[in-house]
């Protein structure tokens, strides 16, 4: 079944939905330091998990309920808590937006090396890790620990008026790792191999205790630490069991990157979207293919320290980027993104003289987060809650758009439809097609280059698409 037309997309309805999920328009209430788990800890202590929960309280909730946004802080898996930075600022802004914004801690600290390096620039020794699985298993003991905060908001959703079909998981520096491993490591099979059990380590140099352990959520002598690492059990963890159906529908990476491919296995055409912003002169991320820290370490190194030892290559978001385009899977199983970055290329002494040039951190806040929200809300789906636990919009089948990106046309084949919309990144409708045909090829010859979005409608359901022009 096939048709021709010309462009794209948003109902009227759809777009004041849209807008609500980008401006920030809400009063909201907060509950602090809710526990959501027990879990015990690189050195054997049991670690009370708790989250910060805002909502809005002036709106009209969705029947299906808000979409929930999991927010995780940074701090090299050794520091950091969801009260620090961006991350109260992110959770009240998501929340006055529509959303049910949630931040979480989660477990931190790894074993530090037992050999007694020293360095005179701040946060050096510390990041000396006994070995390169240190590094792996604290990324994977965050994973697990931000599903299980997941899975008890799933289990909570009355009482917080949460949609499980549109769930969006953000994080910045370890915590966009930790989103990232969230949303895309989705496979048994890609459980890393330094995350089952391994050989002990000896105990860190007592030379850290005082600058790298005491005072932290996991302040314990060095001599009552339990040095053996043993298997950290399965990606999801075993916090907060569940049954209930939820869908991680879009993942933001503020300086965050990946270890490993996470993108080809078990790929689908519902990957979660990604949202990536990454600045070039990151010392601690490198924006490209490189070692963690590459740039901090090349600082320090000029100073006479010796280099960190036993960091993991990563992806940044650049090099994420070129990955999934290169990657050899068909092309809708391949998730669709939004990496924004800047022209700062501020080296390592003026950052240093001039904190406002560092590159890890957001070049102007309230731009990147208002693109996270423009590039989230034409995924926020209302109706998609309704097909849960079967198959989500079993109404629209066939659906095939291509090319994309795209020049002066693009071409959608569908077996049904009510409605063809097309929006741009703003959530502006530009043209609704009523009763398309089966095949609809859309001239968009005076379209401006940039994303756009097309969102089908099929009696209850729906579902959108991102192309680029």
């Amino acid at each position: 079944m096939k048709t021709a037309t010309s462009i794209l997309f948003i109902l009227c309805s759809f777009l004041t939905i849209s807008q609500n999920f980008i401006d920030t328009i809400y009063n909201i209430t907060t509950v602090q330091n809710i526990q959501y788990g027990t879990a015990v800890n690189f050195a054997g202590q049991n670690i009370d998990l708790l989250m910060d929960i805002s909502y809005p309280t002036n709106d009209i909730a969705p029947e299906c309920g808000r979409p929930l946004m999991l927010i995780v802080h940074g701090g090299a898996w050794l520091g950091g808590n969801k009260n620090e930075g961006a991350i109260p600022v992110l959770r009240n802004h998501f929340a006055k937006r529509g959303y049910v914004a949630v931040a979480i801690n989660y477990r931190l600290g790894f074993f530090q090396t037992n050999i007694a390096k020293n360095c005179n620039v701040d946060g050096w020794n510390c990041m000396n890790a006994a070995d390169s699985a240190e590094w792996t298993r604290a990324l994977y003991r965050g994973i697990q620990d931000a599903r299980g905060a997941i899975r008890h908001l799933i289990i909570n959703q009355s009482t917080y008026t949460i949609d499980a079909s549109n769930v969006y998981v953000v994080g910045e520096s370890a915590g966009a790792f930790i989103a990232l491993g969230v949303g895309y490591m989705d496979d048994s099979s890609e459980k890393p191999v330094g995350c089952g059990e391994i050989s002990p380590v000896n105990a860190p140099h007592q030379n850290y205790y005082s600058p790298c352990i005491q005072g932290t959520s996991y302040d314990i002598p060095i001599a009552n630490m339990n040095l053996n690492r043993p298997d950290l059990g399965p990606v999801d963890g075993s916090l907060n069991p569940t049954s209930l159906p939820y869908v991680i529908k879009g993942i933001g990476s503020f300086y965050g990157g990946i270890y490993e491919d996470l993108f080809s296995v078990n790929a689908s055409p519902t990957t979660p979207v990604l949202y990536m912003f990454h600045q070039p002169n990151d010392l601690i991320v490198p924006i490209g293919y490189n070692k963690l820290l590459k740039g901090f370490n090349d600082c320090a190194a000029a100073t006479g320290c010796v280099n960190i030892q036993d960091r993991r290559f990563t992806y940044g978001s650049q090099a994420i980027a070129n990955l999934i385009n290169t990657l050899n899977i068909p092309a809708n199983y391949k998730p669709d993104f939004l990496y924004q970055t800047t022209s700062n290329n501020a080296e390592c002494i003026e950052q240093v003289l001039n904190p406002s040039t560092g590159g890890h951190q957001f070049d102007n806040f309230w731009l990147r987060s208002t693109a996270l929200a423009s590039f989230f809300a034409p995924n926020i789906g209302s109706d998609d809650c309704q097909e849960l636990g079967t198959t989500i919009n079993t109404a629209i089948e066939k659906i095939h758009i291509y090319p994309n990106p795209f020049d002066n046309y693009v071409t959608i084949e569908l077996s049904k439809a009510e409605e063809i919309i097309l929006f741009d990144a703003h959530g502006k409708e530009i043209i609704t097609l009523s009763h398309p045909k089966e095949i609809n090829v859309l001239s968009t010859i005076q379209l401006n280059k940039g994303i756009y979005f097309i969102r089908i409608i099929h009696g209850e359901s729906s579902t959108t698409y991102r192309i680029v022009k």
